[in-house]
């Protein structure tokens, strides 16, 4: 079965460019020459059109319309969240209903804006990718809207969430180091939707798996970049160029693989050597994690698998399957490869 990932590579557009031309989104209407193309792509590929999808399934595809509500306009080219929203379409399609409206969180900021993709589009769920506003949820609960969530890292929310479980794979992560002979073992990441690290998933998994070990947690091994690029490479900087290198972390669990490729680049800088004098593991096993030199230990994340589960809970969801949506989290495996493989000695 073709997927809108097939038809967006053909024609050379976004997959949210070639949701909104199928799905006749007049709300951001794409260009004419664009959604000939890609309306072209489709047929040929066989994926079927909003007319089509509406004339097959009287009544149970075009009333259940569902919205995905991204962080920022960059993110369907992001190699973490392009994988789940191409998921969510695909599921959408196999299903018989039509792809789902992408708005960024800047286009429903506010209680009017959600009225307005509410009703002129006929929405009955959003899922909510990687935020979290307390009022624009109940904004959305107050419109008798179905909210779920996907990748929201902050243990302490209530909204049903499909993910996969963050604690026990940080747990796992940092469990091999520590079978790689590692006792000082940094943490680079960022807040939580709380805007406190402490209530991040992936940092209570690190702090769990030290306390289990035995071992202390250095503060200053410990960096909270505000989830910046930038800043996981200067902050590791700064900490390898001001301490002896008998004081350095031996290894650092990394909270997501964007994280840890610029630290990577930071030890390198430094001259050091990746795993024998700090190894490195990631979260997220996006596509080029294994293509770093040395390639990155990282915990896969089923993206694309996180994606059709969240459609396929909707829905079931919305055809009165369930009396509330669901919590799934989807099982993740450690990946391990060159930035970890190595062995130190006690004495190292």
């Amino acid at each position: 079965m073709a997927k809108l990932k097939d038809i967006a590579e053909r024609v050379g557009v976004s997959i949210s460019t070639v949701s909104r031309a199928i799905s006749n989104d007049t709300s951001r209407p794409v260009n004419e020459e664009t959604k000939r193309k890609i309306r072209e792509a489709a047929q040929e590929l066989g994926y079927p059109l909003q007319e089509e999808l509406d004339s097959g399934k009287p009544g149970s595809a075009s009333d259940k319309r569902i919205a995905c509500v991204v962080p920022q306009p960059l993110i369907e080219n992001h190699p973490y969240f392009s994988e789940v929203l191409a998921g969510f379409h695909d599921r959408m399609n196999e299903l018989g209903h039509p792809p789902a409206i992408v708005r960024t969180l800047d286009e429903v900021s506010d209680a009017e804006q959600i009225r307005n993709l509410v009703k002129e589009n006929g929405i009955r769920g959003v899922v909510i990718i990687s935020w979290y506003d307390q009022a624009l949820i109940e904004q959305l609960e107050r419109e008798k809207v179905a909210v779920l969530g996907v990748s929201l890292n902050d243990e302490r929310l209530t909204v049903p969430v499909v993910d996969c479980d963050r604690i026990f794979s940080a747990r796992t992560a940092v469990r091999h180091l520590i079978d790689q002979g590692h006792r000082r073992i940094g943490f680079i990441g960022g807040p939580a939707y709380s805007r406190k690290m402490d209530n991040d998933e992936r940092f209570i998994g690190y702090k769990f798996a030290m306390m289990e070990a035995g071992l202390p947690m250095q503060e200053d091994w410990i960096i909270n970049t505000n989830w910046n690029v930038d800043l996981s490479y200067s902050m590791l900087t700064e900490l390898l160029v001001n301490r002896p290198k008998n004081e350095w972390p031996t290894a650092m669990f990394c909270a997501s693989d964007m994280l840890a490729i610029p630290a990577m680049r930071a030890v390198v800088e430094q001259k050091a050597r990746i795993p024998q004098d700090i190894a490195f593991v990631g979260m997220d096993d996006i596509s080029f994690a294994q293509y770093t030199n040395p390639p990155l230990t990282s915990v896969h994340v089923p993206k694309y698998e996180i994606g059709k589960a969240a459609a396929q809970f909707m829905m079931d969801y919305l055809d009165g399957d369930y009396p509330a949506l669901p919590k799934i989290l989807l099982p993740c495996r450690l990946m391990i490869r060159e930035s970890s493989n190595f062995v130190r000695r006690p004495e190292e």
